[in-house]
């Protein structure tokens, strides 16, 4: 008689989690959004804070990003809890979302959805001249 697998290999859904925003939005312009927002900190483990962010991407609005004050606000005190935040522009869409997280951890938060969307507005303002929808 075979023994069973002290160790198994886990099988369907994982308990990890992503939450993505998303701006639908046809434009030619849209692969100039690629951008990427990552926490500048100080100190270690308990002690540790978000003292500025830094964007980097394509085109020049990763710069537009950098300059709001307001958001960079934002993001510091949501940065620890998200990681970094991605926008990933696609051909019809554009979606803006942290890092995985496990369902214990999980929850809404009310501050990143006010971030994405005022990136949002970033996003709509720089392809409003030659936006199809």
């Amino acid at each position: 008689m075979p023994r069973p697998d002290p160790n198994p290999l886990p099988y369907g859904a994982l308990q990890y989690y992503q939450v993505h925003y998303i701006i639908q939005i046809e434009s030619e312009q849209n692969h100039n959004l690629l951008a990427k927002c990552e926490p500048i900190t100080k100190g270690y483990f308990g002690n540790k804070r978000v003292v500025d962010v830094k964007w980097t991407g394509a085109d020049k609005f990763s710069e537009v990003l950098q300059a709001d004050g307001k958001l960079t606000d934002m993001l510091k005190e949501v940065m620890l809890q998200v990681g970094e935040i991605r926008i990933d522009p696609q051909d019809d869409h554009i979606r803006i979302y942290g890092k995985w997280g496990h369902e214990e951890n999980f929850h809404f938060n009310e501050t990143m959805l006010e971030i994405a969307d005022r990136i949002a507005m970033h996003i709509k303002n720089k392809l409003k001249p030659t936006a199809k929808s």
